[in-house]
């Protein structure tokens, strides 16, 4: 009982931070954006075809979360040489 109390307070405070922007319309997108992506999609599967762009994507993203990663552990080690008493 007290659990369900504390969900639905929760789920109260939830809802009274995100009223602003329920209140808001229904965004949608101008015709023209999609046209476009659908323009640039078309440009995409011409260029594939001798240059494998996906596997480039997919090998920038890769580098990109290795780095990422790298950078997250320094600033781990960074905070943890900051603690008195710790030395690296």
């Amino acid at each position: 009982m007290i659990v369900d109390f504390l969900l639905y307070l929760i789920y109260g405070a939830v809802l009274l931070l995100t009223l602003p922007l329920r209140l808001l319309p229904d965004a949608t997108l101008p015709i023209g954006f999609t046209n476009s992506i659908t323009t640039a999609s078309g440009y995409f599967h011409s260029f594939n075809s001798f240059l494998p762009i996906d596997t480039l994507l997919s090998i920038l993203g890769s580098i990109l979360l290795i780095e990422a990663g790298v950078v997250a552990y320094k600033i781990i080690m960074w905070v943890i040489t900051k603690i008195p008493g710790i030395s690296n």
